[in-house]
């Protein structure tokens, strides 16, 4: 079987990174974008309205420009002799010529001379109302002194038709530490807990009185703060941004 060479490209700025601050500061400035992580910014979605996250309106913008020159299913990223090596899952190989790197984020990355270190996590819970969800109001809580920071009651986007947004889910975010991101003590079922004591503390229920029923559909984590560690004398090319 022949072995295809890589693909090679020349740009003057390439932006390495995921998050919304790499996608915006790629389209600010007309970089051309690696996005090396399938990790998304939490966006809770009703209807069409993902067309108007900026995430994705970046990325779609960056793409009518062919600012997006490698697919999003990056394997491994690091320097080899000087240029850029991409890896896909579909293991193509990329090289890229570069006269500056800018680097937002370092995940699948290695070879890079710098390290990635994270302080803690943003973390989403959704929650679908399984009993009650026709609450017809918007409600916030800010719970104190625990890693719960919020509990939002959102529109719920599993009931076909709910214009009015009558019909709520719940969306609670949490600021958990790296030490603490696999503990039982922060995980799913703690928050459902603890969600449960908050609705009965402040008394919300469905209209006929009886407890909301509720039951956790997905967590999502990304991660807070962080810094980076450079590990040597990292190339003078590479400009790091946290």
């Amino acid at each position: 079987m022949m072995k295809l060479p890589p693909l090679e490209y020349t740009f003057d700025n390439v932006v390495l990174g995921w998050r919304e601050e790499a996608v915006s500061f790629a389209r600010e400035h007309g970089y051309h974008l690696i996005v090396n992580s399938d990790q998304r910014p939490f966006h809770h979605f009703v209807g069409h309205q993902d067309t108007k996250s900026k995430w994705y309106e970046g990325i779609f913008d960056l793409g009518m420009r062919s600012l997006l020159p490698i697919p999003f299913d990056v394997q491994a990223i690091g320097l080899d002799e000087e240029k850029l090596k991409v890896v896909t899952q579909g293991n193509t190989k990329v090289m890229i010529n570069f006269k500056k790197l800018h680097i937002f984020d370092l995940d699948n990355c290695g070879n890079l001379g710098v390290d990635e270190v994270i302080d803690d996590y943003l973390v989403h819970d959704m929650f679908d109302i399984t009993a009650g969800s026709r609450l017809g109001r918007d409600i916030v809580l800010k719970p104190n002194d625990t890693f719960v920071k919020l509990i939002e009651f959102v529109t719920s986007n599993r009931i076909d038709r709910n214009t009015s947004g009558d019909f709520k889910d719940i969306v609670i975010t949490s600021l958990i530490s790296h030490e603490d991101i696999k503990s039982f003590d922060c995980s799913e079922t703690v928050v459902r807990i603890f969600l449960e004591r908050q609705l009965k503390e402040h008394r919300i229920k469905q209209p006929d009185g009886r407890n909301l029923k509720v039951r956790h559909s997905f967590r999502h984590i990304t991660k807070n703060t962080f810094y980076f560690k450079p590990l040597d004398d990292i190339d003078e090319r590479i400009k790091l941004h946290e």
